[in-house]
């Protein structure tokens, strides 16, 4: 779920080789046939590409989302802002939240667009606020590398004060209280936990990590400073690699869960509780946000098109308490949620083009009642962020993408 740069040169190549396939052909206006792929098979590359003349040659098509693409979100309701990370287009858009309506067909304006070189926003996914001193904070997954933040205000191509990161990080959270941040890292399957105005090469203060934590491909990282806890929703996926510290030799499928640790430990810590099992219905939890008034944990279950409820002291094979899915709800593989309890409201983002806002208890398949659109309400999502894998399949004449 990522990036435009780093994935500019694998689309190129498969549409090339699909517009050598159509010279090869000898028809350049038609869609080839199975009989011109096979003609495309036994051409000579050297006179194909003589043909092209050189120089800058413009691809026959294109297959991308002119349209932002969400992942996770944050909601500052005291300053009446919703920040969300554009995956597919490396941006931040910044929203004022009363900016909606519930009958909104077309696309919300947005107060800003943190988007460019200096921004080093490239693939974003976490997004955390601190209300406090006014700034936005996000987390590059595959291409920068970097913790970033910047003041609120800020717009354009505007220079981010950057941390240098792992490749891997996914969900963020700060603790105004310690005056930290913490990053949920998923190829490494560790919390690194921060400085908050940490910079540059700055290293953390403290990891969580080891086999004993259970953190198997960790997605999102709310930070409850409240209840003095840290929680993550991991994937399951638990696969180190020879050059981690914590490798045995081998990997293992977990269930999906979500973990909650004390928020001063270190090292190969036990998590205090563990929501895990086919009672939760976890799949696939990607964001997660707590409420520390209600005593409740939001997860956006993005393999279920759905948000799950559970009470934020539950543990083990615990059942939500309330499930938000149907149609009238418009989730579908949804990747941020966040609390809004000034407004008694719950945020949920799409990996799309819209994010909603639904009373606290929804419950069911319940309608939200404003929705922020980045694109014109039916406009098809076309899900290619960051395809870093690409083939053909002949049989089917088709390009498969693994995002």
């Amino acid at each position: 779920m990522n990036q435009v740069r780093g994935k500019t040169s694998l689309v190129f190549l498969a549409l090339v080789m699909s517009c050598v396939t159509l010279v090869a052909s000898g028809d350049v206006g038609a869609a080839p046939t199975h009989a011109d792929h096979a003609r495309a098979s036994q051409f000579n590359l050297d006179a194909v590409f003589a043909q092209a003349g050189g120089g800058s040659i413009a691809p026959c098509r294109m297959i991308y989302d002119p349209y932002p693409t969400f992942a996770q979100m944050a909601v500052d309701p005291k300053n009446n802002l919703v920040v969300i990370a554009d995956n597919s287009s490396a941006s931040l858009l910044v929203y004022d939240r009363n900016k909606t309506a519930a009958n909104q067909a077309g696309v919300t304006p947005y107060l800003a667009r943190l988007k460019g070189e200096a921004t080093h926003v490239d693939s974003p996914i976490g997004v955390a606020l601190d209300p406090e001193t006014r700034r936005i904070f996000f987390s590059d997954n595959d291409i920068a590398e970097t913790l970033g933040s910047f003041p609120y205000g800020a717009n354009g191509d505007y220079p981010a004060s950057t941390l240098a990161i792992p490749v891997g990080g996914s969900g963020l959270g700060l603790s105004l209280r310690l005056r930290q941040k913490a990053l949920a890292e998923e190829d490494l399957g560790i919390i690194m936990i921060f400085r908050l105005d940490a910079t540059g090469g700055e290293p953390p203060l403290r990891e969580i990590r080891g086999p004993h934590t259970g953190i198997a491909d960790p997605r999102g990282l709310y930070w409850d400073d409240v209840n003095h806890e840290i929680v993550i929703a991991n994937d399951g996926n638990w696969n180190p690699g020879y050059w981690n510290a914590d490798y045995t030799g081998g990997g293992h499928f977990f269930p999906p869960s979500i973990a909650v640790f004390d928020d001063g430990v270190k090292g190969d810590a036990r998590p205090k509780r563990v929501i895990q099992g086919p009672q939760t219905q976890l799949n696939w939890p990607f964001q997660v946000a707590v409420d520390p008034v209600h005593n409740e944990i939001a997860v956006a279950n993005l393999g279920a098109d759905s948000v799950l409820i559970f009470k934020r002291t539950a543990t083990g094979d615990m059942a939500p308490i309330r499930v938000l899915r149907g149609p009238h709800t418009g989730i579908e593989t949804p990747t941020g949620v966040a609390f809004d309890l000034m407004h008694d409201e719950l945020w949920v983002a799409n990996y799309g083009h819209q994010a909603m806002a639904f009373a606290r208890t929804a419950n069911g398949d319940a309608s939200p009642t404003r929705i922020i659109r980045s694109a014109p309400a039916g406009s098809p999502v076309v899900g290619v962020s960051l395809p870093f894998n690409l083939t053909y399949d002949p049989g089917r004449d088709e390009l498969l993408v693994k995002n």
